[in-house]
């Protein structure tokens, strides 16, 4: 990893699964999961309706609710404050295959796939009157918030480690 040639986007097959989720998840969090923080009336009918239709068709209890719950709310400001401007960060770096990037990536990746637990077990364990189906449906929406962060921190971790067993190595020669 010391002195490497950047490679390619499209030489990196991970990492453009990682891309398409950044460059996915930004118009998911400012348009979708930012709603609650907007003035309503600056936030365009269609928009609405996308929460409103996905509410009203799988009745997510998490994004349903009326009153969003202090702990799904601290969710959603780590999401605006720290996640959406990490995004950019995250593309950039995937773009450029920069190593600075591996860290934070590692760091993002713990910290969602995380937070995506608390809304699972919400989904199956909360007082919700959800059948078993539907918490299986809802459950299929934020999953993958689960596993590609659970990806993204696996293989930092590997990338990272390899890169700094390499630094140790080289040191001691």
């Amino acid at each position: 990893m010391v002195n490497q040639t950047p490679k390619s986007l499209l030489a990196r097959p991970l990492d453009m699964v990682y891309f398409g989720y950044f460059a996915m998840h930004v118009p998911v969090t400012v348009l979708v999961d930012m709603q609650p923080f907007y003035p309503q009336h600056l936030i365009p009918q269609a928009l609405k309706e996308v929460v409103t239709g996905y509410a009203e068709t799988y009745k997510d209890p998490l994004v349903a609710s009326p009153v969003l719950l202090p702990w799904f709310e601290s969710f959603l400001y780590c999401e605006i404050l720290l996640q959406l401007p990490f995004f950019f960060i995250a593309l950039y770096g995937l773009w450029k295959d920069a190593q600075f990037v591996r860290l934070p990536l590692l760091v993002y990746g713990t910290h969602v796939a995380t937070t995506v637990i608390p809304c699972l077990a919400e989904l199956f364990f909360g007082s919700s009157s959800l059948t078993f189906d539907e918490r299986l449906t809802i459950s299929g929406f934020y999953f993958p918030y689960f596993i590609i962060p659970l990806v993204i921190l696996i293989d930092s971790y590997c990338r990272v480690s390899a890169a700094l067993s390499t630094k140790s190595t080289l040191k001691k020669e």
